[in-house]
């Protein structure tokens, strides 16, 4: 069973002053919400708190720098400076370099040419190789001196703060505690800075025409392998030029291409000709060619004359006789004989022609000079015909050469293009390198100058005393770094220290840690423990102390302060019912929720106490109430809430409702829908009903009596409740959608700290609601009408 171990009753009496409720204007409009800014006062809180762990840690801090600075050497500083580039006009034409690398011309080289690539140069002077030649040197002297002591004193700058006054000097500074190796280091440096910009530097012109005379070989062989290959695809496909060659020979295709057009018209034109002249004569040009010859030789035309006249003669004769007459038959003889002279003289005419020719018998007729025209024309046709195709055929065949060299051109220029822009390359390539090389020994070959001193290594010396000044401490800002380092670490350990013990030390960490407004804070009394549990007996115990009435008297102002502002909280509603809860056991809900009650009921409302914490009731031992029958039998439907409420000896209008005795399963029944039904009857019945409730950590009933009331009032015990607990609760109900009406600080420190005004809550509750300001106007709470 739940017993806190501070519980004890606030004893208000029937001449308390009487507690008001303002009522407010209805119709209130929400505002926008509020734009809350960065609330430094929890950590101010922590950071007072904790004052002094964090002075503690910034003496702690302040005194070890105080102490290191009290028991350290003086420290020296000592400088020279370098000039490392020229300056004029004619030093810069005087520079070896420049006169080594003169354009075209004599041309002079660009300004970039002397410019010094500062920050790379600074690198390489305190470069680790760079220090450790300088080590190695001073080490002779001084072996203590390493590389790391170096690398921590030794500074290497460029003179000048902005564009305006930067210089081409370079500073070079030594801090240490001895003078004398301040000195010595110094000089150590500057011999090997200057013969870096001697010796080294040769080196490098020395190793650059190394590389050069290394890649010479190999590129002489590059370019004359280029050669070679150029010179055989020139030989091969007798290249020059591939460009001009390339036109050339798109050129010859297409004039060759015109001439194919051209010779395929004439060739299609004679053979129309020769088609239209061999129907004309109706002979092959051979049969022409004879019958030509035979029309034109006289002895032909003769015995051909003579052959027709014979037969005209047949033909008479054969008319007047028979064929049996002596004369026709010396005709006939006569005719044979010239037929045999003509086809003698036809075979010696035509020769190896004369078969075709007797073949064809229209050769050896008489051909006149139209047609010996035509036959002469049939043969010059058939002759230009054949001269035609064999120039087409000739032609074609240097069109398909020609196109075909067409076609592999592109890939021979191509590869001839690509060995010549190789060949261009590498011999650039190389004539550079060659041009370079000369140029580099030309500058090895001079006498370079190096980097001048223009101030020799030095420490500061006062004027009239000539004692070297050593340089300004800096013991001040050591010790104002050291204060604000311990300052900052002092507010981180106070920081964690206080997330580590997790809890609330004041009402303002809970005001300040959650959503829902602060609405009260109960004080602490470590003497409440002496006092008896009945508030009548806990009166009359008070009276007879002065001390115990002002405790009694701040009690009772806390709680009507709580009162007030719960009654303030919505101007267009009352509240009926609340959850009186907390995160954890032992946190003192249940006194709060008893004194809350009291409070009510004394300002005239009827009040129900509710005991729901069924796991471990209290509320019957603080009245001292018997608790055989409670709520679990009200759960159980075997009593009417009538039967079982009973009324306070202490106020008229508190009546208490205990939890009764525990019946197994009972508890989950307060989710039930019985349990919403008798909430629904008592809130109907009473002005104010409050809850008590088992710890929210432990225990779910709270949330579904929460979800049916007017919202939850958080209990949150200072220095007890654990932040990260409570914090979770406050998401859990977030989630769960059931309103917060506010938070109570129990146990909060006495004095002003924990006291909440009444317009303070109206203000953060309309914040926290997103309501207007509400007007003030006082009425006095008539009780419900039983």
């Amino acid at each position: 069973m739940e017993r806190e171990q501070d519980a004890h009753i606030v004893p208000i009496s029937s001449q308390s002053r009487q507690v008001q409720q303002f009522s407010v204007d209805e119709g209130e409009e929400l505002s926008a919400p509020p734009q809350k800014g960065l609330n430094l006062k929890p950590l101010l809180r922590t950071f007072g708190r904790k004052a002094l762990i964090i002075i503690g840690i910034v003496g702690l801090a302040g005194g070890g720098v105080v102490y290191q600075i009290k028991g350290g050497k003086q420290t020296y500083q000592g400088d020279f400076r370098m000039l490392v580039e020229p300056v004029t006009t004619e030093a810069r034409i005087a520079d070896p370099a420049a006169l080594a690398n003169r354009g075209e011309g004599g041309a002079m080289p660009s300004r970039d040419f002397f410019s010094l690539d500062y920050p790379t140069q600074l690198a390489i002077l305190q470069s680790p190789q760079m220090l450790s030649a300088i080590a190695k040197q001073v080490q002779k002297r001084y072996p203590e001196v390493t590389e790391e002591i170096l690398k921590k004193g030794l500074v290497v700058l460029r003179v000048g703060e902005n564009e305006l006054t930067i210089t081409k000097i370079l500073e070079v500074r030594f801090l240490e505690t001895d003078y004398q190796l301040v000195m010595f280091v110094l000089e150590e440096t500057k011999k090997k800075y200057l013969k870096y910009s001697l010796d080294e530097r040769k080196s490098r012109i020395g190793e650059g025409v190394k590389f050069i005379e290394d890649q010479l070989p190999g590129l002489t062989k590059r370019v004359n392998t280029l050669k070679s290959e150029l010179q055989v695809i020139q030989q091969q496909q007798n290249i020059t030029d591939p460009k001009e060659q390339g036109g050339q020979l798109i050129a010859q295709v297409r004039t060759v291409e015109t001439l194919e057009l051209e010779t395929q018209r004439l060739l299609q034109e004679q053979k129309t000709l020769y088609a239209n002249l061999q129907k004309q004569l109706d002979f092959t040009p051979n049969e022409a060619i004879a019958a030509s010859a035979l029309s034109e030789e006289p002895q032909y035309k003769e015995l051909l004359t003579k052959v027709k006249e014979v037969e005209g003669q047949i033909a008479v004769e054969t008319a007047r006789f028979k064929s049996a007459n002596p004369i026709v038959e010396a005709l006939e003889r006569k005719r044979a004989n010239l037929v045999a002279l003509l086809n003698q003289q036809t075979e010696r005419i035509l020769g190896q022609n004369l078969v075709g020719a007797q073949a064809n018998s229209k050769v050896q007729n008489f051909q006149n000079s139209i047609r010996i025209g035509l036959i002469k024309q049939l043969v010059d046709t058939a002759n230009q015909v054949q001269v035609l195709e064999a120039r087409s055929q000739a032609i074609g065949q240097t069109k398909n050469n020609l196109i075909r060299e067409a076609r592999e051109f592109p890939s021979i220029a191509r590869r001839y293009n690509e060995l010549q822009q190789q060949l261009d390359i590498a011999a650039r390539t190389r004539d550079q390198l060659l041009s370079q090389r000369e140029t580099l020994r030309v500058q090895a070959a001079q006498s370079q100058v190096p980097w001048e001193i223009i101030s020799e290594p030095a420490i500061p010396k006062d004027i009239k005393t000539g004692k070297l000044i050593p340089v300004a401490s800096k013991a001040k800002n050591k010790l104002v770094m050291a204060v604000v380092g311990g300052l900052v670490l002092g507010l981180a350990v106070a920081i964690l220290i206080e997330k580590i013990r997790n809890i609330f030390y004041c009402a303002d960490d809970v005001k300040d840690a959650f959503d829902p407004p602060l609405l009260g804070a109960i004080p602490l009394d470590k003497n409440a423990k002496n006092f008896p549990p009945s508030i009548a007996n806990s009166y009359a115990y008070l009276e007879g102390k002065e001390g115990n009435k002002k405790i009694a008297s701040e009690f009772i102002e806390a709680f009507d302060s709580l009162y007030t502002n719960i009654r303030f909280l919505s101007s267009n509603r009352t509240i009926s019912s609340l959850v009186i809860g907390s995160a954890t056991v032992g946190e003192g809900k249940s006194t709060v929720a008893l004194n809350l009650a009291h409070v009510a009921a004394l300002a005239g409302q009827r009040v129900l106490l509710v005991d729901a914490n069924l796991h471990s009731p209290s509320l019957h031992l603080l009245l001292e109430l018997p608790n055989v029958k409670g709520l679990s039998n009200l759960l159980d439907n075997k009593n009417e809430p009538n039967e079982i409420i009973q009324r306070s000896p202490d106020a008229d209008n508190l009546f208490v409702l205990t939890a009764g005795l525990p019946i197994p399963g009972t508890a989950r029944r307060l989710a039930s829908s019985g349990m919403q039904y008798l909430m629904e009857e008592l809130h109907a019945t009473y002005d104010l009903v409050i809850y008590d409730t088992p710890a929210l950590v432990d225990s779910k009933d709270t949330n579904f009596l929460a979800a049916r009331t007017d919202g939850i009032l958080m209990v949150v015990a200072i220095r007890q409740a654990k932040f990260s607990v409570v914090k979770k609760v406050f998401s859990q109900l977030e989630n769960f959608g059931i309103p917060c009406l506010g938070t109570v600080a129990n146990h909060a420190t006495k004095g002003k700290k924990y006291q909440v005004s009444k317009s303070s809550v109206v203000e953060e509750k309309n914040e926290y609601l997103n309501l207007s300001p509400v007007p003030s106007g006082i009425r006095k709470l008539a009780p419900k009408k039983e």
